[in-house]
């Protein structure tokens, strides 16, 4: 459908000011990272900062394709891609190191909370929530679109970073009510299962829907244990033997596949 003069021109204009905004979101982050190069004590809380902008920067993506949908009637694909770039290339600056994976035990990331032991449990708890909120905002966006699909991964990679800012060692002794911030550290574990569970409900939402792939359970597996070992630290026996239960079924289905795969190798031999 043809998009009428007027509705295009009022878009221009009302979404003027958003990308007007943009600009200078770029123009900070391109400071930040130049600063990035020259100092790299500061490494992490750089990084931070410019993932908080970049949080923004989708945000604003995503509301500019919104407001397409109500002015023009037409959904703004370049916008919402935008947005799940932006995100994408946050968890990827976090992961880049490459020291927390699906195999790391639960003090692997005392090195890195070290190194932002000035950001307390409270603020590290709003930044994640906001980049989760985000990331929920733009999977809405992107239901019916192109990258659907992109989003297990994207959630996986998000409880990655969840986990590398979490202290295990503080949650241990925030059993105690009167420990500082001890709900911040709390809810901290409660956003890193919730995300947790739901890419591993992304990813067998993909092997059912899409297609019946051996990544996607592999993937998975990951999940799963990581979730197993994690309701065995905080004592969810019940959840921790519900989970049990998926992930045997998990590794089955696996196994089948493997088999499946071997006899047909055989075959063609």
């Amino acid at each position: 459908m043809a998009i009428l003069k007027k509705d295009k021109e009022e878009f221009k204009e009302s979404s003027k000011k958003y990308k007007e905004k943009i600009s200078e979101i770029d123009k900070e982050k391109k400071m930040l990272q130049s600063m990035l190069k020259k100092n790299a004590e500061l490494d992490p809380y750089i990084k931070i900062k410019i993932a908080v902008l970049g949080i923004q920067k989708a945000s604003i993506n995503a509301e500019i394709s919104i407001l397409s949908q109500v002015i023009q009637n037409i959904r703004g694909d370049d916008y919402i891609s935008n947005a799940r770039k932006e995100i994408y290339g946050i968890l990827m600056d976090f992961l880049a190191e490459k020291d927390i994976d699906f195999d790391s035990g639960f003090t692997d990331n005392q090195e890195f909370l070290q190194k932002i032991s000035e950001m307390n449990p409270l603020q590290r708890y709003h930044f994640l929530k906001a980049l989760y909120e985000i990331t929920n905002k733009i999977y809405e966006l992107e239901l019916n679109g192109k990258y659907r699909w992109s989003f297990p991964e994207i959630y996986q990679k998000l409880s990655l970073v969840i986990f590398k800012f979490l202290d295990f060692k503080l949650y241990e002794r925030a059993k105690n009510p009167d420990v500082p911030y001890h709900d911040a550290i709390h809810s901290h574990m409660e956003l890193l299962i919730d995300v947790l569970q739901k890419s591993a409900f992304e990813y067998r939402s993909k092997y059912e829907l899409v297609a019946q792939d051996l990544d996607s359970l592999q993937n998975l597996r990951k999940i799963l244990e990581l979730l197993k070992k994690i309701y065995n630290f905080i004592g969810d026996k019940a959840e921790e033997q519900r989970t049990g239960y998926a992930l045997e079924s998990t590794i089955e289905k696996i196994e089948s596949i493997l088999q499946k795969d071997k006899k047909t190798k055989e075959k063609k031999k």
